[in-house]
């Protein structure tokens, strides 16, 4: 390749490189102890990028960070673990209504719970996907027309969880207050046919403070990202 057609390429391929590097004020992912990376389970299960394809990046600060959905459509949303690589103590999940103050807190609505750690084997192969849910526990729900965020919490922390809203981390939970982002939004993609799904969305969760972000990893359906341009796409 002539030194020409070496920089064509190079400036073809620069826009590019750029929109999947992480951006400066993006908090760093560390890869899982003994656990699919989550670069790698984006990249394998669902052809997406880790940060190419992240829907809420942080651009100025967490806090500023928006992370509210609305309803989509007819019929109530569904909100569900599909991966769970975090502690086994008991996870719970759920979603809350906006606070009607700053400091008000949020209303957080319980839906599911479960007990349970899947292992690489269980990625490879499909088995025990999604980890099975207690007795009692509810994957559905109607928010009604206004925004909602959604939460996650582990029983080994009892720090009031973690929720999409990067801000109510920070004002919360004081174990993970110097950094609230917690929760990474994605659309959700079929892999084979490379198609985004509409108004179905990924959530790669993290509650420790290592950063691997697949703790809970959770899928929402019937629901539009309301603060992000890129979830229309």
């Amino acid at each position: 390749m002539n030194k020409m057609c070496l920089f064509a390429t190079t400036l073809a391929i620069g826009p590019v490189l750029a929109c999947l590097a992480q951006g400066p004020q993006q908090p760093k992912v560390a890869p899982g102890p003994n656990e699919p990376d989550w670069e790698v389970i984006l990249r394998e299960r669902y052809g997406l990028s880790m940060f190419g394809d992240l829907l809420n990046p942080v651009r100025a600060t967490p806090e500023q960070t928006p992370g509210l959905f609305r309803k989509a459509g007819p019929g109530p949303v569904r909100f569900a673990p599909i991966i769970a690589l975090g502690l086994e103590a008991k996870n719970r999940g759920g979603w809350y209504t906006v606070p009607a103050t700053p400091d008000a807190p949020p209303s957080k609505r319980e839906l599911w719970t479960y007990v349970f750690k899947n292992t690489t084997e269980d990625l490879r192969t499909g088995k025990n996907l999604p980890p099975p849910l207690a007795d009692g526990s509810s994957t559905t729900f109607d928010p009604g027309g206004g925004p909602f965020g959604l939460w996650i919490s582990n029983d080994q922390f009892e720090d009031g969880g973690v929720f999409t809203q990067p801000a109510l981390v920070a004002r919360i939970n004081r174990r993970l207050a110097k950094q609230p982002y917690k929760a990474m939004i994605y659309p959700n993609r079929d892999k084979a046919t490379g198609r985004i799904i509409p108004h179905s969305y990924l959530i790669g969760w993290e509650y420790s403070t290592n950063d691997d972000f697949q703790d809970v990893v959770c899928q929402v359906d019937n629901v539009v990202l309301t603060e992000q341009a890129k979830a229309a796409r």
